[in-house]
């Protein structure tokens, strides 16, 4: 006896190269994108290899083999989500050409209920529209949620990036830096401070180090101790510091820790630079 569902999948299937086809003639609306016409043959062929997997995945779902579906999602949105922030693609293009392979699907669909239409039962249909969309909204669901994931990712290692850039060690001469804080001081950017100075004074050769803090701004204990526990990272590789900018009050909060006792702090980066004979008389 025919297992119509097992037949059904195995003529989506077999029928998935013109089902990419047909797919891909639906996305001539789209420009500049990764999905466009002119986007390049390896682009194009990459999005076939991917469709293939759309088609597996919704395939799999009207099969029943709930198992294999489970795992099916899992590797398209994985591969998909990575691929699509790789390339900048926009969420709402991905989804229009996600709902693009619904249609084409259907179709095939269609015609295969034609082909077999003394073994197929209106409820069936019902039963493999109702799949179909379950699989496309599930797939959508979980690479929207992904794809959100990734593209925060990015966003905070950029971030991260910014903050390096925006803290920069100034070397004026052989083993000796300035490091200029300029702007508020939030924890975050605190903690990226204590990974990030000592690892380049090192790259650096930086031997004395300048803090000058005369244009940022703090006043979280939180900070504070990030910025103590960064001196002293910093004297433990047998880097000097000298501290500059800082209040009267700040002096001996920063400076109350013994590991960081005998720093030399100074009203200026300029008082503290003459002190070392690096200023012009």
């Amino acid at each position: 006896m025919l297992d119509i569902n097992e037949a059904l999948y195995d003529y989506i299937m077999d029928s998935a190269p013109q089902i990419t086809d047909r797919w891909a003639s639906l996305l001539y609306d789209y420009k500049n994108s990764i999905y466009a016409e002119d986007a390049g043959d390896e682009m194009r062929a990459k999005l076939r290899k991917q469709h293939r997997m759309t088609i597996e995945t919704v395939a799999s779902a009207i099969l029943g083999d709930e198992e294999q579906y489970n795992k099916n999602v899992k590797v398209w949105v994985d591969r998909v989500a990575n691929s699509r922030v790789k390339t900048n693609t926009p969420i709402h293009e991905v989804l229009k050409a996600v709902g693009k392979s619904g249609t084409v699907i259907w179709e095939f669909i269609e015609t295969f209920t034609e082909l077999h239409r003394q073994h197929v039962t209106p409820a069936m249909v019902i039963h493999w529209s109702k799949n179909l969309h379950r699989a496309l909204d599930e797939v959508n669901n979980k690479f929207t949620r992904f794809y959100y994931e990734l593209i925060d990712r990015k966003i905070k290692s950029q971030r991260e990036e910014i903050h390096k850039t925006s803290s920069p060690v100034i070397p004026i001469m052989k083993g000796i830096g300035v490091f200029p804080l300029v702007g508020q001081i939030s924890e975050r950017r605190a903690d990226l401070i204590i990974q990030y100075i000592p690892q380049v004074c090192k790259e650096k050769d930086i031997e004395i180090l300048f803090i000058d803090l005369s244009g940022t701004s703090f006043t979280e204990t939180y900070v504070r101790e990030k910025l103590r526990q960064m001196v002293g990272i910093l004297h433990m590789l047998g880097i000097d510091c000298a501290v500059s900018g800082l209040r009267p009050d700040s002096v001996m909060i920063l400076g109350g820790n013994r590991q960081v006792q005998d720093i030399p702090f100074y009203n200026s980066l300029q008082q503290a630079l003459a002190h070392y004979g690096l200023t012009r008389s």
